[in-house]
């Protein structure tokens, strides 16, 4: 299966029609081959654009540029096509001609669109001394559709109360962006890089649909009230802001607004764990991805996500992940090298 989708890709700067960066996004997006980098030129900013992957209606392109001067673009999508999108640096900002929408994602954030229309004109503006890092992943909508053929019925049930492209958009969790770090610093390449990255993605969608697929499916049959529901949201959202210093319980179904044995109980209901098994949980995804992406000892890390006893730290990090935290870190060193 080609990229077709993404050959009828095209975006134009609105005030310089000889603009060398709209001219390489033009270019990456409608790439056929499965590497390609540019540099961005030092008279106009720094950076790189580069496509990571592309395969079998796939493709993975890595954004992360910082201009010396703002530039408006347009782009227009004239084929369908399913839009995955991570900011990992400053916001972006989108405004869609059609139907005169505005869509922005900030630092932290993610994004999962269908784009089910034919042409699609979105305008975006990159703000001159901003730092624009994000990945996206395209795929085209026969290629999703495999992927997702035995969760058909539950994605339905997702998508039914959607009346517009963009399907979800919620915080990077560690999880998922232990994964992004992966497909970032890929150690293999060729073949070896091809079955590496058709892996992660497999792996970075099972994580996401996860969380919005089967959360929403949980949602609907939970026995609980709208209200509380909202409320658990909330507390769910405070945890996730300060996981290394999470407010009580007691102090937590202050803040939200309902007792203690309600957010303990439907917490788990509606998250499928309880609260400090979430904690607990999250720190752990924080302590791999500090792994991943820092050179930290498994003292520091386990101090960081609030270990004071490193054997507890190995224990909790072993009985997740399935290994020591020395033998992942030294993992993470030999595949760099």
């Amino acid at each position: 299966m080609a990229n077709d989708y993404i050959k009828k890709y095209e975006t134009n700067n609105l005030h310089d029609k000889n603009c060398i960066i709209c001219e390489e996004f033009s270019k990456i997006y409608n790439l056929e081959g499965n590497m390609y980098r540019f540099e961005i030129p030092k008279e106009i900013g720094c950076g790189y654009i580069r496509q990571i992957s592309s395969y079998e209606g796939l493709q993975i392109i890595d954004f992360d540029m910082t201009l010396d001067r703002t530039i408006e673009f347009q782009g227009v999508s004239k084929m369908p096509h399913v839009d995955m999108l991570f900011c990992l640096g400053d916001k972006l900002e989108w405004d869609f001609s059609q139907n005169k929408n505005n869509f922005q994602i900030s630092s932290g954030e993610s994004f999962l669109s269908n784009s089910k229309k034919i042409e699609k004109i979105k305008k975006c503006t990159y703000l001159s001394k901003h730092r624009f890092h994000f990945i996206e992943i395209k795929i085209h909508p026969s290629k999703f559709n495999q992927i997702t053929k035995d969760v058909k019925d539950q994605w339905g049930i997702f998508c039914s109360d959607k009346s517009n492209d963009i399907l979800y958009k919620s915080q990077i969790t560690p999880a998922i962006n232990v994964i992004l770090q992966q497909i970032l610093s890929c150690p293999y390449e060729k073949g070896l890089k091809d079955i590496y990255i058709k892996g992660k993605v497999l792996e970075l969608l099972a994580i996401y649909l996860n969380e919005t697929v089967f959360q929403k499916e949980r949602y609907d049959f939970v026995k609980l009230s709208k209200e509380d529901i909202m409320s658990l949201y909330k507390a769910k959202e405070i945890l996730d802001k300060d996981i290394i210093n999470p407010p009580s319980l007691q102090l937590l179904s202050k803040m939200i607004y309902i007792n203690e044995f309600k957010l303990k109980n439907g917490f788990k209901e509606l998250f499928g764990q309880t609260v400090y098994s979430y904690i607990i949980d999250r720190r752990l995804e924080m302590a791999r991805l500090l792994f991943e992406t820092n050179k930290i000892n498994v003292s520091s890390v386990a101090n960081y996500v609030g270990y004071a006893n490193k054997s507890h730290f190995a224990l909790a990090f072993r009985k997740k992940f399935g290994v020591n935290p020395g033998e992942y870190l030294k993992n993470v060193a030999n595949n760099k090298n």
